[in-house]
């Protein structure tokens, strides 16, 4: 199970990797796209903590996994709570991809580096591996119910609320 953190961060990256990953022709441009993030990296930088999934991508292919149990408990974790590792206590179970080490220098300068570079790592972890189960048992609708006719009614109530009419069924 992966705590909230990383099942959000994990989501938003996957759905950055999906956009760079094809262009309007629908033609796989994944390698290029992350090429040119890795040389506009220090424009994206100022990302690091409002959109690390965007920044994250540039790193994307740059780690091979040693110490999966590591990686597990960090992706149990949140930064700054519980037990999130060090940079320097995963980097010692990790190979990294030469093209990858300057990139890392870059954000581990940063205020929250250290704490992003683990993270980035965690996702390539979790993306490679497939992992992406929350810690959340109680927000699974284990009843089955098709809840979309109440959404349905609710929104058009709402929308009645605002002065909009509503849809004849």
């Amino acid at each position: 199970m992966t705590s909230l953190y990383f099942e959000d961060l994990a989501e938003r990256y996957s759905a950055e990797l999906d956009d760079l990953r094809s262009d309007s022709e629908n033609r796989n441009v994944l390698n290029k796209r992350l090429q040119d993030k890795r040389r506009s990296f220090e424009s994206l930088l100022p990302m690091i903590e409002d959109a690390p999934e965007m920044v994250v991508a540039a790193l994307h292919g740059a780690f091979t996994f040693t110490d999966r149990k590591l990686l597990d408990q960090a992706s149990r974790s949140t930064p700054g709570l519980g037990r999130f590792p060090r940079w320097a206590e995963l980097e010692k179970t990790l190979t990294i991809q030469a093209w990858a080490q300057p990139l890392i220098k870059q954000c581990l300068k940063q205020a929250d580096g250290d704490a992003f570079v683990v993270s980035a790592a965690v996702l390539e972890w979790m993306t490679t591996e497939n992992i992406r189960r929350a810690d959340t048992p109680d927000l699974v609708d284990d009843e089955g119910d098709d809840d979309t006719a109440d959404l349905a009614e609710a929104g058009e109530g709402w929308m009645a609320e605002q002065g909009f009419d509503t849809p004849e069924r």
